[in-house]
């Protein structure tokens, strides 16, 4: 199976060591693409992969990708295709979620805006939103106004405190990824969406790694 159109193919398998339950996967499903295929240099740090996220537990298996609609793909990539000159990278945290994950998250954060409604729906679960942020060529972190998911007013894109640098981060990611056809999230600086995420259909297939022969 060819890597850039390879996404969750073991249907009936739940996500490794998350006790999420079984789900089955819509035709939309096999539309998704692995980012890096689309985006070579794009640095891949997935927080639900690891315990260092708002739920203080690991949700995604060690197998996980950054899988996007091609749509999201492509924008990604002229969002990246514009930053290199200026000395940047792209850094994800989070592409594509199962809903499954959406709905331990609304466990523990029922704030919409910050974390959507899993009844509705998250633009992660449809494969249309990405958090990101900044790296160096070289690949080290850039200053930004507050760590990935900080739920507080420093987080909003247009908190006007903390350093100058970190507003200018935020500020060039901002335009490089509006300039690429995305829509900012107003209170999350890293947060961004395809502008009609929403019509696209709310996916819950479980992460899994390619088979080998």
């Amino acid at each position: 199976m060819k890597a850039r159109t390879w996404t969750m193919v073991a249907v009936a398998l739940c996500v490794s060591g998350t006790g999420l339950a079984k789900s089955r996967a819509p035709k939309d499903a096999d539309k998704l693409v692995v980012a890096t295929t689309v985006v070579p240099d794009l640095v891949e740090d997935l927080r639900y992969a690891t315990p260092d996220n708002f739920l203080k537990r690991k949700v995604y298996p060690d197998t996980a990708r950054c899988l996007l609609l091609p749509e999201s793909a492509e924008r990604l990539k002229k969002a990246a295709d514009v930053l290199r000159p200026k000395g940047y990278r792209l850094k994800v945290y989070d592409c594509y979620r199962p809903r499954a994950v959406q709905y331990e998250m609304w466990k523990i954060m029922p704030v919409p805006g910050y974390v959507a409604d899993p009844k509705k729906g998250s633009n992660h679960n449809r494969g249309g939103a990405v958090d990101l942020t900044l790296v160096t060529l070289d690949g080290k972190d850039v200053e930004m106004p507050t760590p990935f998911d900080s739920f507080t007013p420093a987080a909003h894109q247009g908190y006007a405190g903390g350093t100058e640098a970190s507003r200018q981060h935020r500020e060039i990611l901002r335009e490089a990824m509006e300039g690429a056809g995305f829509a900012p999230n107003r209170m999350e600086w890293w947060h961004f969406d395809l502008p009609d995420a929403k019509s696209r259909p709310v996916l819950d297939v479980p992460f899994d790694a390619p088979k080998t022969p």
